[in-house]
């Protein structure tokens, strides 16, 4: 279910789609592209795959849920800083 709700997410598709445009070379060749959209899927998938096993656990299930508020806001703070920083370290052509 988890990978049906990442799949059909289109946030996520926007995001890779949005990165990739900004980071890879436009003249790069589809054997590069395949390997990163590969990579991507690997690294999606250990990160999700290991969240979901160590969660599966009381212990560490109840650490989170009793610091969810705090987790959320400190992810929510490195997500305004990243943006802050891209915003402040635009050089205007």
């Amino acid at each position: 279910m988890g990978l049906t709700t990442q799949l059909s997410n289109p946030k996520t598709a926007i995001v890779y789609a949005s990165v990739f445009a900004a980071f890879l070379p436009s003249d790069s060749s589809l054997t590069f592209k395949v390997v990163i959209a590969l990579l991507v899927f690997l690294i999606e998938a250990s990160w999700y795959a290991l969240v979901a096993i160590v969660l599966s656990a009381s212990k560490p299930r109840n650490l989170y849920l009793r610091g969810k508020a705090w987790f959320d806001r400190a992810a929510g703070g490195v997500m305004m800083a990243l943006g802050i920083k891209l915003v402040t370290s635009y050089e205007g052509t």
